[in-house]
């Protein structure tokens, strides 16, 4: 738990109310249903092959936590809306406004200010079980491809949750709820390494209109090494103080341009039952074993080039 002297400096720093709450065991451990020795194999696996946060079942119960879990705390049953901070972050910029009322209304009901892709190695049977999910549902999108390579597989986009203005009344949707106990008995959270950043992000792909999702241009931020201001000459970039380094919108490994590009189309049940049979069909031919009408396909058919 915090000390008394790190809570009273938090609480020194600001006008507002602090509280501090312990989580729940339950909402902090490895359920009954994961075998937690093949558990602890597989994350001696990763860590052997030097994967980020491999070997860490800490790590683990943070993204399970911040994906199915802290919305349900008994001190935020009476609030509507969450601003995520995390340490060590940098805003750049002074906002004139109320974000939470921005979201509310103007019909919002999540947001991001750094979009990139996820490490593959975390997340290799994520997109299988999310389309599985879709499939089972019979769930449509309006923006699903965002999400999705020509060769139907994940393309590993998502939004970096480490900041997120978003609605707890979405997340504790039926829907969203469905979503992550179908994830969490697929047992990812412990047998790889699934993080909440593509979690929610697939969830929002599904659940949300694209319209409902918002991209907060107006807001400086940095992350580790990952940093992003407004556009130098805009009209946001004058109530910022931006550090002289790069801006990660404009780097090859962000997934903002894809998104400030995506058009609406209609995501239906055909499109999920072939981009899971393509993503089945290349993970066979992977093992040396793909079906022969599914070589004769390849030569013709790529569903996805409309994308």
């Amino acid at each position: 738990p915090f000390t008394d002297e790190f809570m009273h400096a938090v609480a020194a720093n600001t006008h507002s109310n602090v509280t501090f709450a312990r989580i729940p065991h339950d909402h902090w451990s490895v359920p009954e249903f994961v075998n937690e020795e093949q558990a602890h194999r597989a994350r001696e696996q990763m860590a052997a092959r030097g994967v980020v946060y491999g070997g860490s079942l800490s790590y683990r119960h943070m993204c399970r936590f911040n994906s199915g879990f802290f919305y349900k705390h008994p001190v935020l049953q009476n609030v509507d809306w969450y601003w995520r901070v995390e340490p060590g972050v940098d805003f750049y910029c002074d906002l004139d406004y109320d974000p939470f009322a921005f979201m509310r209304d103007s019909g919002k009901k999540y947001s991001f200010v750094i979009a990139l892709r996820e490490l593959a190695e975390t997340v290799p049977t994520l997109w299988d079980h999310t389309l599985q999910f879709m499939l089972e549902r019979n769930i449509t999108s309006n923006w699903m491809s965002y999400f999705v390579s020509r060769s139907g597989e994940y393309n590993l986009c998502h939004f970096w949750s480490n900041f997120e203005i978003a609605s707890l009344g979405w997340l504790r949707s039926p829907e969203y709820a469905e979503y992550f106990t179908y994830l969490d008995h697929a047992q990812g959270f412990f047998m790889e390494r699934w993080g909440d950043a593509p979690v929610h992000s697939l969830a929002a792909g599904m659940l949300l209109q694209r319209d409902e999702v918002h991209f907060f241009d107006d807001i400086g931020y940095r992350h580790d090494a990952f940093a992003r201001c407004p556009a130098l000459g805009s009209l946001a970039h004058t109530r910022c103080r931006c550090p002289d380094e790069p801006n990660f919108d404009t780097s090859p490994g962000s997934c903002l341009p894809r998104w400030k590009q995506l058009k609406e189309a209609e995501w239906t049940h055909r499109d999920t039952r072939e981009a899971l049979r393509l993503v089945r069909e290349r993970r066979l031919f992977a093992t040396g074993v793909e079906p022969p009408i599914a070589v004769e396909r390849r030569r013709w058919y790529d569903f996805f080039g409309a994308f």
